[in-house]
């Protein structure tokens, strides 16, 4: 099982580019780096992640997979389907995973997942999977096609419990993902 080690940084420009960083320098897997404020935050290539300063579940996971490069982009849907159990088996918000790197409830989007890589020819060095999670926000803090755990379910949550479910349950699928590669 990974052991996750949790380090938090107020404000970064993007969680995902200091876990690059750091998995660059060497940091072992299951570095998480959780932000309250990013100010240059990364969703789909050429598009922006904006999230209200202290308001959403924003992090980035270090993992160092036993995988060729080829199969990397399955650690997005693996990310997606674990943030949608997540979301139904604690909090009973139903929802589920959009290609290529989304959790939906119905036609809004709860989040944006951003899966990157970097690898030799032949190995996959690192791979840093960025959740942005909806947590917390109003309406006037979301875009016209987002919606926050807050506003499904009338309540406020804490983020760092909402984390702690998600790294289980990633951390149990990416176990099952080691073992049969």
């Amino acid at each position: 099982m990974i052991q996750f080690k949790i380090r938090h940084i107020p404000e970064v420009a993007s969680t995902n580019t200091v876990a690059l960083e750091a998995a660059r320098q060497g940091a072992p897997e299951g570095l998480v780096i959780t932000s309250d404020h990013q100010t240059a935050g990364r969703g789909k290539p050429g598009r922006q992640w904006l999230s209200p300063v202290g308001k959403n579940l924003l992090c980035s996971i270090l993992l160092r997979p036993p995988l060729s490069p080829a199969k990397a982009p399955m650690l997005t849907q693996i990310a997606c389907r674990a943030v949608a159990k997540v979301l139904k088996e604690q909090y009973d918000i139903a929802s589920e995973f959009k290609r290529p790197n989304d959790v939906m409830v119905g036609s809004q989007k709860i989040c944006g997942t951003l899966v990157e890589a970097y690898s030799s020819s032949s190995e996959l060095e690192a791979v840093v999977i960025g959740i942005g999670l909806n947590v917390n926000a109003g309406t006037s803090e979301l875009p016209p096609e987002g919606i926050s755990m807050m506003l499904l379910k009338m309540m406020e949550y804490r983020i760092d419990e909402i984390l702690g479910h998600i790294l289980n349950e990633l951390g149990h699928k990416c176990s099952e993902l080691y073992k049969n590669s």
